[in-house]
């Protein structure tokens, strides 16, 4: 079943100066041997989205740094749309927020812009090893000892 969504834009998007990892021919991430091999922009997109928000870090988006807005929203499916919308939930604390959906996509557009950065950073210093460290990571902050 569907959830019927208010002023849901049409389209997300992510920094311009990150575009390169997620469209770009040999340099995207989601072609290269990473952890994004294989999947789609959405996904990049959803994932940077929760490590900002996770790190409680968000900047907006200003002129020297231009918006990409090429990510559909008719492609995230309703689970990733819930993801999203929690943010505005847990930052509202309050459902009323659900009315207008736009400043809650424009939250998460800006959690992305950092979440991206703290993904270049981290892939920078781990290269090929970053899932390892993701995942000791995860473990740490949900308290399971190795």
């Amino acid at each position: 079943m569907s959830t019927k969504h208010n002023n849901e834009p049409r389209d997300i998007g992510y920094s311009k100066k990150h575009s390169e990892y997620y469209q770009g021919d040999d340099t995207s991430w989601l072609k290269t041997k990473t952890i994004f091999a294989k999947k789609y922009q959405k996904d990049l997109f959803i994932f940077a989205m929760a490590l900002g928000k996770h790190r409680e870090i968000s900047s907006q988006f200003d002129l020297s740094d231009k918006k990409t807005s090429n990510i559909p929203v008719s492609a995230i499916s309703e689970r990733q749309k819930w993801a999203l919308l929690s943010i505005g939930i847990a930052e509202d604390s309050d459902l009323i927020c659900l009315k207008d959906e736009k400043p809650i996509y424009d939250k998460a557009e800006c959690y992305a812009k950092e979440g991206m950065e703290i993904l270049k950073s981290h892939m920078d210093k781990w290269g090929t090893n970053y899932p390892k460290f993701l995942e000791s990571e995860l473990k740490e902050i949900l308290g399971i000892k190795s």
